[in-house]
């Protein structure tokens, strides 16, 4: 064994003294650092000529300068988009917007004597100030369902016959997994990053991933969607590798979880890469490196057989995601001032839109790459943050305090176990966010605003796996 290997290996059996999961490292691999190379070849281009973020490959060579591929509609071919613009602008200039925005009633009836929370109509929601950030992530859940072993997604070059594109990954990224395993046994998914480069890397991985078997089940709060959501909200990740360094040629697999046959597999992961480096979400027989290079380095690739869907074009307001995706949390900083009188009103704010879904604002981030059918945007925004920051301003002619009430509501519909169940922070503690058909709105504050003063509401909450679009933020005064 060279030096280098026995480095490495040391490495590897280090790492099981660490919070989180083992990593497992093989060296000097010629034939997968060939490969990767001449894949990196096509999918690194300079600082010069075009930002990471913007760059992507098509044929092997970059794109124009700030392309991206297979972009979101242009805002200016969407409806609202002027007036999501403007509140853009306002809320970051710190403009509160108007009282005039709110509709006369309140989002409750009454049944039998008995008051009733009702939903806000879609007709009547208003684009969301706000926008993504520019961390990427890379995620796998195309096929959802896998069959047999093999590469589920990679950024390091396309697929034999589900395609997608090299494209170049560094710095600060993010990995989504969701799978259900039917291939009939116990098989493995696992997270394999690899070093295409003439010299080492160091990676460090952050985050959470469970299966069903872990959790005990699917049940509301219990399963591994909930978790995740719930770990990585809180910041506290099952793992954390700490700094690992990779040799050129060489793998590690940084993470991998047991699924019994149909189980499923969630988890959601920082990675902070010091060059590029390429991901591979592998099933495999076991969670070894060794396995994960047999399906990824195999010539052809071997892919995963499953569920592969076709998302269409557009995609409808749901899909399959697996690509690489422009932003990974949606931040929303704005006021609204408060009517000084009358009687109840509210204004409600879409939240987690698709194109396809009727709504005149998209919210899902656009995909940097992806595999020919998968997804084009982010449907679902799974494993991404929305990050509210929102204020209630009242008014110094207002004659004297007033109820107001802050929700956050699920719109889907249909016969689904559940549209959201995850968990949150508002005003940083603790909030589980359950809903289910029937009982769709979570209140987020309720109090009241006195003449003259202002109130802010905090709420995030990652949008756990299993989730149905699309959702609402409502204000309320009474």
């Amino acid at each position: 064994m060279s030096k280098r290997a026995v480095l490495l290996v040391f490495l590897a059996h280090s790492l099981l003294g660490c919070a989180g999961e083992p990593v497992e490292a093989l060296v000097d691999d010629s034939d997968l650092r060939r490969r990767d190379a001449a894949a990196l070849d096509g999918a690194t281009t300079s600082d010069a000529e075009a930002p990471r973020d913007a760059t992507v490959v098509d044929g092997g060579g970059p794109r124009d300068a700030g392309t991206l591929l297979d972009a979101a509609v242009p805002s200016d071919a969407r409806p609202d988009a002027a007036d999501a613009a403007s509140n853009d602008a306002g809320a970051d200039g710190g403009t509160v917007l108007p009282a005039s925005v709110f509709t006369a009633g309140a989002l409750e009836s009454s049944d039998g004597g008995v008051t009733v929370r009702t939903l806000p109509a879609r007709a009547s929601l208003r684009a969301l100030p706000g926008g993504g950030n520019d961390v990427p992530v890379l995620t796998s859940n195309n096929p959802e369902v896998f069959t047999g072993v093999g590469v589920l997604y990679t950024n390091a070059r396309p697929l034999p016959t589900r395609g997608g594109t090299a494209t170049r990954l560094e710095g600060t990224f993010g990995v989504y997994v969701h799978h259900l395993n039917q291939s009939g046994s116990t098989r493995y998914v696992s997270l394999l990053l690899t070093n295409p480069n003439a010299a080492p890397l160091t990676v460090s991985v952050r985050g959470s991933g469970y299966s069903q078997g872990e959790t005990g089940g699917l049940a509301l709060g219990q399963s591994p969607d909930y978790r995740v959501s719930r770990e990585w909200i809180l910041d506290q990740p099952a793992t954390s590798t700490g700094n690992v360094t990779i040799a050129p040629g060489s793998g590690v697999v940084v993470w991998s979880k047991a699924a019994a046959q149909n189980q499923e597999v969630d988890g959601r992961f920082r990675v902070v890469a010091s060059a590029p480096v390429y991901a591979y979400v592998v099933a495999a027989l076991d969670g070894t490196l060794e396995k994960a290079l047999a399906v990824s380095q195999s010539v052809p690739m071997t892919e995963a057989p499953g569920d592969y869907r076709a998302s269409g074009n557009p995609p409808p307001p749901f899909g399959r995601e697996a690509g690489v995706y422009r932003g990974d949390t949606w931040t929303s900083r704005f006021d609204v001032a408060l009517p000084p009188s009358g009687g109840a009103a509210h204004v409600a704010f879409m939240v987690n839109t698709a194109t396809g879904g009727g709504l005149s604002q998209v919210q899902a981030f656009p995909a940097i790459a992806h595999l020919t059918e998968s997804a084009r945007e982010a449907v679902g925004m799974y494993g991404n943050v929305y990050d509210f920051d929102l204020g209630l301003v009242a008014a110094s002619a207002q004659a004297s305090s007033r109820r107001v009430r802050v929700a956050f509501h699920s719109l889907a519909v249909g016969t689904a176990s559940r549209w959201w169940d995850g968990a949150s922070l508002v005003d940083g503690a603790l909030r589980d966010v359950r809903h289910v058909p029937g009982d769709a709105t979570t209140t987020l504050f309720d109090g009241p605003v006195a003449p003259g003063s202002s109130r802010r509401v905090r709420f995030q909450a990652m949008v756990p796996g299993l989730a149905a679009i699309p959702q609402a933020l409502s204000v309320e005064v009474f």
